[in-house]
C-alpha cells in the first residue's frame, strides 16, 4: 500500500511481517537469479580457465594434507602467493568432481547468490541509520529489493558468474560486500561484547576479499566515507577527526601495494614495456572506459556486451576528441559526490563508492583498459539513485493509478529484459567457438579475438580455420600487448609446422616470436621441436638450452630437452631430463612417454611397457601409448594385452580402414617420443585377428 502525504519522503508501507518480508526478498532473489543463469550451469571452460584452472597443477588438489592446500596459493607460476582463496576455492572444486563444470558454475551460483543477499541487507540497514531513516526509512525495504534486482540480475555481471575464472571478482565482491554489513552492524551495535564479535567479522571478510582479489584493497577507503559520510555526517570536526584515521588506512595500503605491485617500475614506465600502451596514454583512457562502463550499466544490450572490448587508446586529451569530455564527466561527478554530501549523502557515497572501487583498475596499475566483470564491486550501489528515482515516480502518481501502473510495469519490464539478456548472454558460455564467433562479430578489428578464435577452431581440428583466423589477428595488427603479438606468431609457425607441414616457415614465424616477446618460453620450446624436425639437432638443443637458463624450473621445457636427447640417441640423458621434468611438475604424465621410449632404446621391455601403461592411465585413448604397447606387448608374446589394446584402437578408429587411421593419426604424431613403423604394426594387428579367430 502507497500513503501519500504532503512531505513526501518515499513512505512505501508494507502490510508483511519483517520476516515475510526477508523471506520474500531471499526467495525472489534466489528464483529470478536460477531462471537467468539456469542456462550457465553446464558451459565449458575458456580462455583464462585453462592456465588457472585446467592446466594448473598447484590447484589439482588430491590430498587436503596442509602441503597441498599451501601449494593451491601460490597461482599459476608457484612462486609467490597470489589470489590464495580464489586458487584454493577453485582447488575444492578439482578435489571434490576434478574438471567437471557443473560444481564450479553451482559454487559462482552461489556466490552471486549471497552477494545479492549481503547487498540487500546492507542497504537496508543503512536506509535505517538515524543520518537517513527519517526520509528512506518507511520505504527502505522498497529501495534496497529494488536496487539489489537491478544489480543481480544486470546482464554487466554475467561474465564475473558465469566466466569460471572471475570468480576471483565474484568471491571478492562477496567478502567485500560481507565487510561492509558486518562494519555497519558493529557501528550500530548496542553492547561492547556485540561491537567486538562484528569488527572481527568485518577485519576477517575484508582479508578474505582482498585475499581473493587485489582490486578489494580499498575497503578501508570505503569504510571511511561510509562512516564519514553516513554515520558520523559530514562536519568540519568529524572531517578532521577521520582524516587522523586516514593515515594508518594510507600506510597499510601503500603496504599492501608495494607486496603486490611495482610501483617504481610503473612510474618509470617499466612495467608498461609490454603494452602496446604508455601509462599517461592509460590515464587518458580509463575516464572514457569508466564511462562506456556507466553507459553500459544504464543499457546493458546484447550488442554492447563482449568479452573483449575495442577500445581506441587515447594518445592526447584531443584523441579521441571524446578524451577530454569523458575526464570533465569524471571531475564533475567526483565534485558532484563531494557537493551534495551534506544534503544528499546516500547519493554522494553511491557515486564516490562507484569511482573510488574503480581506481584501482582504472589507474597506474598496467592491466588491460577494459572487462565487463570489474563492475562487479563498484556497481554494488550504483542503482541506489535509480531505485529511488523510480520509487519516488510510482508514489507522485499514487491517485493517477493507471500512470502508476505503467511505470510500475516498466520497472518489471526493466528487470525481466535484464534478465532475457543475461540469459541470451549467458547461452554463449556454452562453447568457446559460440563465445568467440560472438566476440569477432562485435570486435572484428581486436586481433586477441581472432587469435582466440583461432584457437577454438585449433582445438577442434579445424585446423585450415585456425591458420586463417591467426592470420587475420596478424593482419589487423590491433593487440592488447607484446606478448599477444608473440603468441600469435608463435601460433601461425605451428600451423605452419603441423598444418602446412612447412618447417623453414614455421621457424621464422618462431624466430619472430622471440624477437618479438623474449619472455615467451613457449616459442622456445616449440622453436627447439620445430629444428629437430628439420633435423638441425644441434641447433635444437642449443635453443633449448637457453631457455633453460632462464627457466630452469620449466617442466616443458625439461621435457622438450629430454625429447631432442631422445631423438639424438642420448637415452641415458633423456631419461635424466624426463625425471627433471616430473620432478619439478609430479602432475605432467607427457614425460611418462620418453621414459618409456628411452628404456625401450636401452632394451628394457618390462619398464618400458610400465611407463606406457601408466601414462594410458591417464590418457587410455591416447594414439602414440596404444601403438607403442602393441608393438611392446607382441615383443612380449602378451596376446591377452595385445588383442584388448587392437580392440580398443579398433573402436577408436570407427569406419576409417586400418590404412586410414594410421595415415590420419601417425603423421599427426611426427614430434612425439615414440614413431611407429605403419607397415610393422598393420602386420602385428592383422596377426593378432588371425590368431584370435
Amino acid at each position: 500500500m502507497i500513503k501519500k502525504d504532503d512531505d513526501f519522503d518515499l513512505q512505501i508501507l508494507w502490510r508483511s511481517t519483517v520476516g515475510r518480508q526477508y523471506a520474500f526478498a531471499f526467495i525472489a532473489f534466489f528464483a529470478f537469479l536460477f531462471i537467468i543463469y539456469s542456462n550457465s550451469f553446464q558451459g565449458s571452460f575458456h580462455f583464462d580457465d585453462v592456465s588457472n584452472i585446467v592446466g594448473n597443477s598447484n590447484i589439482q588438489l588430491n590430498s587436503l594434507d596442509w602441503p597441498d592446500i599451501k601449494r593451491t596459493f601460490y597461482g599459476m607460476d608457484g612462486q609467490k602467493i597470489v589470489r590464495p582463496l580464489a586458487y584454493f576455492s577453485f582447488a575444492l572444486n578439482y578435489y571434490f568432481d576434478g574438471l567437471n563444470v557443473f560444481g564450479y558454475h553451482v559454487i559462482n551460483f552461489t556466490i552471486h547468490y549471497l552477494a545479492s543477499i549481503f547487498l540487500f541487507l546492507f542497504l537496508l540497514n543503512t536506509l535505517k541509520l538515524p543520518s537517513l531513516s527519517d526520509k528512506y526509512g518507511q520505504s527502505a525495504y522498497s529501495i534496497a529489493l529494488l536496487t539489489t534486482m537491478f544489480w543481480a540480475t544486470s546482464p554487466v555481471q554475467v561474465t564475473a558468474v558465469t566466466y569460471i575464472v572471475q570468480r576471483m571478482a565474484s568471491m571478492a565482491g562477496l567478502f567485500y560486500i560481507m565487510a561492509m554489513y558486518f562494519y555497519l552492524k558493529g557501528r550500530t551495535a548496542n553492547t561492547h561484547a556485540n561491537r567486538l564479535i562484528f569488527f572481527g567479522l568485518t577485519t576477517l571478510t575484508a582479508l578474505l576479499s582482498i585475499g581473493t582479489k587485489e582490486n578489494a584493497v580499498m575497503i578501508p577507503v570505503s569504510l571511511w566515507v561510509f562512516d564519514l559520510l553516513l554515520i558520523q555526517g559530514v562536519t568540519r570536526e568529524n572531517v578532521i577527526k577521520k582524516l587522523k584515521v586516514a593515515v594508518p588506512i594510507i600506510l597499510i595500503l601503500a603496504t599492501i601495494a608495494l607486496w603486490y605491485v611495482d610501483v617504481t617500475s610503473i612510474l618509470n614506465g617499466a612495467a608498461y614495456k609490454g603494452r602496446t600502451f604508455t601509462l599517461s596514454e592509460r590515464l587518458l583512457t580509463e575516464p572514457r572506459v569508466i564511462i562506456f562502463y556507466i553507459t553500459l550499466l544504464f543499457y546493458p544490450i546484447s550488442s554492447r556486451l563482449t568479452l573483449l572490448h575495442d577500445v581506441e587508446i587515447s594518445t592526447s586529451f584531443l584523441t579521441p576528441w571524446t578524451t577530454m569530455p569523458a575526464i570533465a564527466c569524471i571531475v564533475f561527478l567526483v565534485f558532484l559526490g563531494f557537493y551534495i554530501a551534506r544534503k544528499s549523502p546516500l547519493i554522494s557515497f553511491s557515486i564516490l563508492f562507484f569511482l573510488l572501487n574503480h581506481l584501482t583498475e582504472g589507474s597506474l596499475v598496467p592491466l588491460e583498459l577494459i572487462y565487463e566483470h570489474r563492475n562487479y564491486i563498484p556497481s554494488m550501489l550504483f542503482f541506489v539513485p535509480v531505485a529511488i528515482f523510480l520509487l519516488k515516480v510510482i508514489d507522485h502518481f499514487s491517485y493517477q493509478k493507471s500512470v502508476q501502473r505503467l511505470i510500475t510495469a516498466l520497472v518489471v519490464f526493466l528487470l525481466f529484459a535484464q534478465g532475457d539478456t543475461a540469459f541470451s548472454r549467458n547461452a554463449l558460455f556454452a562453447h568457446p567457438l559460440l563465445l568467440m564467433e560472438d566476440n569477432v562479430k562485435k570486435s572484428p578489428n581486436l586481433s586477441r579475438v581472432h587469435h582466440n578464435l583461432g584457437s577454438v577452431y585449433w582445438t577442434n581440428g579445424a585446423y585450415e580455420k585456425a591458420c586463417q583466423s591467426y592470420e587475420n589477428a596478424l593482419r589487423f595488427n590491433r593487440h592488447i600487448n607484446k606478448t599477444d603479438v608473440a603468441v600469435t606468431l608463435h601460433s601461425l609457425g605451428m600451423c605452419r609446422l603441423y598444418a602446412k607441414g612447412d618447417p623453414d616457415s614455421a621457424m621464422a614465424y618462431l624466430q619472430s616470436a622471440i624477437d618479438v616477446d623474449p619472455s615467451y618460453w613457449p616459442s622456445y620450446k616449440d622453436a627447439s621441436i620445430c629444428l629437430l624436425q628439420k633435423g638441425s639437432i644441434k641447433e635444437a638443443a642449443e635453443k633449448i638450452r637457453t631457455a633453460l637458463t632462464m627457466w630452469p624450473n620449466n617442466s616443458e621445457l625439461h621435457e622438450a630437452f629430454g625429447l631432442i636427447l631422445l631423438k639424438t640417441g642420448k637415452y641415458d640423458q633423456a631419461i635424466l631430463e624426463a625425471r627433471r621434468a616430473i620432478a619439478v611438475d609430479p602432475r605432467r604424465y607427457s614425460p611418462l612417454t620418453i621414459l618409456a621410449e628411452a628404456f625401450r632404446k636401452k632394451g628394457d621391455i618390462g619398464l618400458a611397457v610400465a611407463y606406457w601403461e601408466k601414462f594410458l592411465e591417464k590418457y587410455p585413448d591416447n594414439l602414440q601409448g596404444n601403438f607403442a604397447l602393441i608393438e611392446l606387448y607382441f615383443v612380449q608374446n602378451n596376446r591377452g594385452k595385445l588383442f584388448r589394446t587392437v580392440e580398443k584402437l579398433t573402436t577408436l578408429k570407427r569406419s576409417r580402414t586400418w590404412d586410414e587411421f594410421m595415415n590420419d593419426d601417425i603423421d599427426k604424431m611426427a614430434p612425439a617420443a615414440f614413431s611407429p613403423d605403419r607397415e610393422k604394426l598393420l602386420e602385428i594387428i592383422e596377426n593378432a585377428y588371425l590368431k584370435r579367430s
